[in-house]
């Protein structure tokens, strides 16, 4: 599929090729003004409290890597602030992508407490992307809120069949992995309505809230490598517990989590399971199916379930290594292109073009092909 963006800026971010291949970007935040948000909350009685106590979305105080910075949220909006659908349109021109997932970009709604200010802030949430994005043509990830599955489910049968919701997005953490069993029913909505389930990263800020610890001191570690971990863990947790053998059109893509550990994951997992798969008739789902075993290798279930996108790529400079590593790492199955827009840690997909690691092949496959696999109504 051609690109429908056109090069017009002579100081656009990519090279020429770029304009001239189709381009999805799975990770693409927006950022809707706080009191545009506030007025598509419809609890009155959660209203009240977020516009008089806490404020939209309340975060604990933390320093981090911009706390050098007088004016810059953290570096959430160095590239700008996506606010309405031109807004992403423009911003789009300069890194030749074509389609971006956007998303309500609250990444810290997760971390706060009281789950109805929550429940609240997610429905007003999915309302503004409805009217403000889905409506004006651009693809969207609706919000599914973790802490509360039950309410998940009553937000994915209110919201998911509109035309342009594309996935749902949620977070992932090490305190309670996606694989546990409440999330049943949330799967369950997700499959009947074809949609695949985008995962972002949280509970990885100061003071740390996940069980990695509060001695971490730098954004190497708790950026670099807390969402990692994370992100192995939930992996490990939903295949060894049986999710995708219970839900085996469920699509996972985890969004921030790195990449580069997938030949680890791949080749330990088999092995230990190898080594002792008895314990997976003791866990829950296949207590409840009577099955023994899992119905495949755990690798296989990495391969064909979930997938991770590439921001930021790390790209090894040794193309040898580079293609050695893509091949190793399933990318041409698992790999999602994604530009992390407006963050300081924007990737804009020049990777692709710049390293002789890729092929037509794999190239076509993370910018495009395996997004429109996973995507309802690509």
């Amino acid at each position: 599929m051609a690109s429908s963006v056109k090069r017009l800026d002579a100081d656009a971010e990519v090279p020429d090729q770029a304009f001239e291949d189709h381009i999805i970007d799975m990770d693409f935040h927006v950022n809707p003004v706080e009191d545009e948000l506030l007025a598509y909350v419809e609890d009155d009685r959660a209203l009240d409290k977020l516009t008089t106590e806490f404020g939209a979305t309340p975060v604990v105080g933390k320093w981090d890597a911009a706390y050098g910075i007088k004016e810059g949220q953290e570096g959430l909006f160095t590239q700008g602030r996506a606010k309405y659908a031109a807004d992403v349109r423009e911003a789009c021109k300069n890194i030749a992508v074509d389609d971006p997932i956007v998303n309500p970009g609250i990444n810290n709604l997760n971390l706060q407490h009281h789950p109805v200010l929550k429940n609240a802030v997610a429905q007003a949430a999915n309302d503004y992307m409805l009217d403000n994005f889905v409506d004006e043509g651009v693809s969207t990830s609706m919000m599914v809120p973790k802490w509360d599955p039950d309410y998940a489910v009553e937000e994915i049968e209110r919201v998911a069949a509109e035309d342009g919701i594309v996935a749902a997005y949620s977070w992932f953490d090490p305190k309670v992995p996606w694989g546990n069993e409440q999330f049943d029913p949330v799967f369950e909505a997700l499959v009947e309505h074809d949609l695949p389930l985008l995962l972002h990263g949280s509970l990885a800020y100061w003071p740390q809230h996940s069980y990695i610890g509060d001695d971490m001191l730098t954004w190497t570690e708790v950026l670099g490598f807390d969402w990692p971990l994370h992100t192995m863990v939930n992996i490990v947790n939903m295949i060894m517990r049986g999710v995708f053998d219970k839900y085996p059109e469920l699509d996972v893509v985890f969004q921030e989590g790195g990449h580069w550990w997938v030949p680890f994951l791949r080749y330990r997992m088999d092995e230990f399971y190898e080594m002792h798969p008895d314990d997976v008739k003791i866990t829950p789902r296949k207590m409840d199916s009577g099955e023994e075993y899992l119905q495949r290798a755990p690798s296989e279930y990495l391969r064909d379930n979930i997938y991770v996108c590439t921001q930021p790529f790390a790209l090894p400079r040794n193309a040898g290594h580079a293609s050695d590593l893509l091949k190793l790492s399933m990318a041409e199955d698992m790999f999602i292109y994604s530009s992390d827009w407006p963050h300081q840690t924007l990737d804009p997909p020049t990777w692709f073009y710049t390293s002789n690691a890729f092929d037509d092949d794999t190239r076509e496959a993370v910018l495009h092909e395996n997004a429109e696999e996973i995507l309802r109504g690509y």
